[in-house]
């Protein structure tokens, strides 16, 4: 092998040794963007992932656009090839073969499976976590609420501001929220303002208006929220206007807001158990409302006679229960279906004193303080040293026992457990409203007896996928995952794969008969130049960016059109020297 050869022979090393080198570079660039697109499709397309519930479809389902769907060889090809994905993805709990169906008759696919629980399209399941809860939100069955709401914000009457920092910073920072929408829960912020003279004072400046609205707004931009639970108690009845005023001037400039970042605004409005001479107009108010929430709970907390918290109906001769709210609403116009009925995860304790008048004995009782759902299981119902047996009143359609300690005084406490809340649910569903709300998340930390009920009322297991083929749970993005979570062992292996490309064809070129077949014949010569040709466009691509690289100028001043010359004149340059090969033709013997 003469001089020439092998210097040509160290060129074309070296020359397949950098191209190989740049398609591993090329390769992990690309797995870079596609990582990137995968994110960007994720947060595109979670509004596109609804629910599915073929018992109850609503008629937004029915009034979807038909061609938005795939096509039958789109749908035949994951029928196919499905079982591909599934030997690569044995382990991943996403989108397979055996889970993913068409339904023929609404022209839908959906999945199914414990994965995808979610509470069903055409009910609500709203929740509070007030900030005292701290970080048992990490505990939340995020699949079965609809709605979350930090609360609180506390309102400044007389500026507008927030009078509570530290919560305010903790929402600028808390994990639940991501945790929240990457499990497509609507997020929202509580707008809290509490007391007669507070309300008044608030809403007499329209100023203190504005300046709320631009603080909020900021804050729940920050968080990518999704709205506002605006929560205003016991409003002075002369002051109902105001509010009203209020209400729609918000709603106007919070839509405004959220028009310019291209997201659509939430509005939710909490409403009293006792709507004392219709301090709150419903039907004035749901016009800027997407949700309505009437709080039925706190009906004997704090009163001087004991009894439930959220009583079905009354009891002694009390007027006040869920049933009569309910009517009184409805007497009102409130419109049921947006409107839900929030129920309390807490009991209330109240201390007593057994007294005797003449035979007959009676018991003394005051409001001690309330009790939540895992207080109360963990110090009573679990104790086995108490020895505790709960009664249930059937018209409150609430638990309640007595102690009687011997000094003659006794503790008293009502509360609800999964089965008087389950009536409940049924009571709310039985007079159309949307769903339940929950005071408060957490309450019942440590156990989930209370969350099974919301499952079996308000859950299903099936969702729909419009388009398998784009969405987050589809096939080929899937594919991409499978890919992007190997990318090492992929480059890896295509780089050694094009050594072993390249070192067979050097070894193929020390047989003189290779040689001389490339050599004589012009169209082996031809394609000999050909692929020396592909393999100096990335050698071209990596001197470009070395010179961005060093001469960042480089870029401005040399135009596309230059770049394509210079291409042209290296492959002139390698045909001129391909043609310039002489090797020595071998004696034979």
């Amino acid at each position: 092998m003469n001089k020439t050869l092998k210097i040509y022979l160290v060129v074309i090393l070296l020359l397949l040794c950098v191209s190989s080198c740049k398609e591993a570079l090329k390769l992990n660039s690309s797995v870079r963007r596609t990582q990137s697109q995968v994110k960007s499709l994720k947060n595109s397309l979670k509004s596109l992932k609804i629910p599915f519930d073929q018992e109850n479809n609503d008629s937004e389902n029915s009034e979807i656009d038909s061609t938005i769907y795939l096509t039958i060889e789109q749908k035949n090809m994951l029928n196919d090839y499905g079982y591909i994905y599934d030997v690569l993805n044995k382990n991943d709990n996403g989108v397979r073969s055996d889970n993913f169906k068409w339904d023929s008759i609404n022209e839908v696919y959906y999945v199914s499976g414990k994965n995808y629980k979610a509470i069903k399209p055409n009910n609500e399941v709203f929740g509070w976590h007030p900030y005292w809860m701290g970080s048992k939100w990490e505990n939340y069955p995020f699949d079965l609420l609809s709605t979350i709401s930090y609360f609180s914000y506390k309102v400044d009457p007389l500026t507008g501001g927030f009078t509570n920092p530290n919560q305010i910073t903790e929402w600028e920072n808390t994990k639940m929220i991501d945790s929240a929408k990457l499990n497509n829960t609507r997020v929202l912020l509580t707008v809290s303002c509490h007391g007669s003279k507070n309300n008044a004072e608030f809403l007499d400046n329209e100023d203190r208006w504005d300046v709320l609205i631009k603080t909020v707004s900021d804050l729940l931009l920050k968080r990518d929220a999704d709205g506002v639970d605006l929560n205003f108690e016991i409003i002075p009845y002369f002051k109902r206007e105001k509010f009203n005023d209020f209400v729609r001037y918000f709603r106007k400039n919070m839509d405004d807001i959220y028009s310019n970042a291209n997201k659509p605004f939430f509005l939710s409005i909490t409403l009293p158990a006792e709507n004392r001479r219709e301090g709150f107009e419903v039907e004035e108010l749901q016009n800027s409302a997407d949700l309505l929430i009437i709080m039925g709970y706190d009906y004997h907390v704090g009163n001087q006679t004991q009894g439930a918290v959220a009583p079905l109906k009354s009891i002694e001769n009390q007027s006040l229960s869920l049933t009569n709210t309910l009517e009184q609403y409805q007497s009102q116009g409130i419109d049921v279906s947006k409107t839900i009925l929030a129920l309390p995860y807490y009991g209330s304790l109240w201390n007593g004193d057994l007294e005797q008048d003449g035979d007959e004995v009676y018991n003394v009782s005051t409001f001690e303080k309330a009790l939540t759902y895992g207080e109360i299981k963990k110090n009573y119902i679990d104790n086995k040293a108490l020895n505790i047996v709960a009664f249930r009143d059937e018209n409150s359609m609430t638990n309640y026992f007595n102690l009687i300690f011997k000094d003659n005084s006794t503790k008293e406490l009502w509360f609800d457990d999964d089965y008087t809340l389950r009536k409940k649910f049924d009571f709310a569903l039985s007079n159309k409203l949307k769903g339940v709300g929950i005071w408060a998340l957490g309450y019942d930390n440590g156990y989930d007896d209370l969350w099974n009920v919301i499952e079996d009322k308000f859950s299903t297991d099936q969702q729909i996928i419009k388009n398998p083929i784009a969405e987050t749970e589809g096939y080929p993005v899937q594919f991409s995952k499978f890919l992007l979570q190997y990318k090492s062992l992929f480059i890896t292996a295509a780089f050694f794969f094009l050594m072993t490309v390249v070192l067979a064809f050097l070894f193929l070129l020390s047989d003189w008969k290779v040689r001389d077949s490339i050599v004589r014949n012009k169209l082996h010569l031809l394609i000999f130049t050909l692929a020396a040709f592909v393999l100096l466009i990335p050698l071209t691509i990596v001197i470009f960016q070395l010179l961005n690289e060093v001469l960042p100028w480089f870029n401005v001043y040399l135009i596309s059109e230059w770049r394509y010359y210079i291409s042209f004149l290296i492959g002139q340059l390698t045909l001129f020297l391909a043609y310039r090969i002489r090797i020595k033709p071998v004696l034979r013997p």
